[in-house]
């Protein structure tokens, strides 16, 4: 160990020490920083507080959960520090309601048992399962698109304010920190030199005039040597500081981001529903029998499919029409088996051909050459 060093340092050290009491007890002069410095100061302790804020509030906005948060940071701290993040995906409320309501809608499908003399009920059940379908997968949409939004405002606004705290602000503290103990060497050295001085003056002290002369010289010099080092110092501090407005015009940049992604956010959620309301109110299911009586029936089929000629009941169900019957042509939505002789199989996206029956759920159809009854809520109009 270089013994000489460890007691310059245990020296500097122990004069910082004194200084600093002598300030506290208001017997010691201390520096000032230029008026220009503080305001800097001032300027990016602001920031720094209120990006803290800023960082705090939008996680809680993305992320209300509290134990989440804390999971999400203990996480992010393990990844930082080199282990493998095992974290789980997290789904979203709306991803998982859409999922519950997409079960719920295949206990309800044409898969499911119900007897020989309960057609109405069936009909009901259809059509619920069918809107738990449409909306379960509006729902999961929502939560794709929340998903999206909160990636998105994640990456583009809270990891510039995350970066900047970890490094701009780490940086100006430890500057800042420096600053203060070249501030106390300084402050130091200029305690000695008048103490030097005053013995000089005075000519009281037991050394010779030319060891006091020898020890003011060098009590200047320590003073000259300690002034350098603090002026160095608050150039660095100083363009640290400075530098708080190129991050304000960044921060600006990436609020701008934040409200672009919250718009396009709120946009496609708007749009989603608005789509759901209208597919919905055009194709909306029959309802028999609810409430305390009757209700109107109305059909997921446009009014146009409509014959205009009385259609008569045939064999097997089937209803033939008189005259000319009005056809359409439908695109299936669902894959459909048939569950009696008289129903017609489905598959996804097959282009049909449907006229009406007597009953305003289902449909004649044909595809192929094959005829049979498809239920209303699996097939979609083509406007002509």
């Amino acid at each position: 160990m270089d013994l000489k060093k460890f007691a310059g340092g245990a020296s500097t050290l122990f004069n910082r020490a004194v200084q600093y009491t002598g300030e506290k007890l208001g017997t010691a002069e201390q520096t000032e920083l230029d008026a220009h410095f503080e305001q800097l100061v001032i300027r990016s302790e602001r920031t720094r507080h209120y990006t803290e804020r800023l960082l705090k509030f939008t996680e809680t906005m993305l992320c209300p959960d509290p134990t989440v948060r804390a999971e999400n940071y203990f996480y992010n701290k393990l990844e930082k520090s080199g282990y493998e993040n095992k974290k789980k995906e997290k789904l979203t409320n709306a991803t998982l309601l859409g999922g519950v309501m997409l079960e719920a809608s295949a206990a309800y499908g044409p898969g499911s048992e119900y007897g020989p003399n309960s057609m109405v009920s069936r009909v009901n059940e259809l059509a619920l399962g069918n809107s738990l379908l449409k909306v379960g997968q509006t729902e999961q949409k929502l939560g794709d698109a929340e998903k999206t939004f909160v990636n998105k405002t994640s990456q583009d606004f809270l990891v510039p304010l995350r970066a900047f705290l970890e490094n701009d602000i780490k940086n100006i503290a430890r500057e800042r920190k420096a600053l203060e103990m070249k501030r106390l060497d300084l402050d130091a050295a200029k305690g000695k030199m008048k103490k030097a001085k005053n013995e000089k003056a005075k000519s009281e002290s037991k050394m010779s005039p030319v060891q006091l002369e020898e020890s003011v010289h060098k009590a200047e010099a320590e003073v000259k040597q300690a002034q350098l080092e603090f002026d160095r110092q608050t150039e660095t501090t100083k363009l640290l500081l400075e530098g708080i407005s190129t991050t304000h015009a960044h921060h600006t940049k990436c609020l701008n981001e934040f409200v672009e992604a919250q718009a396009s956010y709120y946009a496609s959620c708007h749009q989603y529903m608005q789509d759901l309301q209208r597919e919905l109110g055009s194709n909306n299911a029959s309802i028999v029998g609810g409430g305390t009586g009757p209700r109107e029936t109305s059909t997921f089929a446009s009014p146009a499919l409509l014959t205009h000629t009385k259609p008569t009941p045939a064999k097997g169900g089937f209803a033939s029409l008189r005259d000319e019957p009005v056809t359409q042509r439908a695109k299936v939505l669902y894959d459909y088996e048939a569950s009696k002789s008289e129903e017609l199989s489905l598959s996804a996206d097959q282009i049909i051909t449907v006229w009406s029956t007597d009953d305003s759920d289902w449909v004649m159809a044909e595809r192929g050459g094959q005829q049979g009854r498809v239920p209303m809520t699996y097939i979609e109009i083509i406007k002509q």
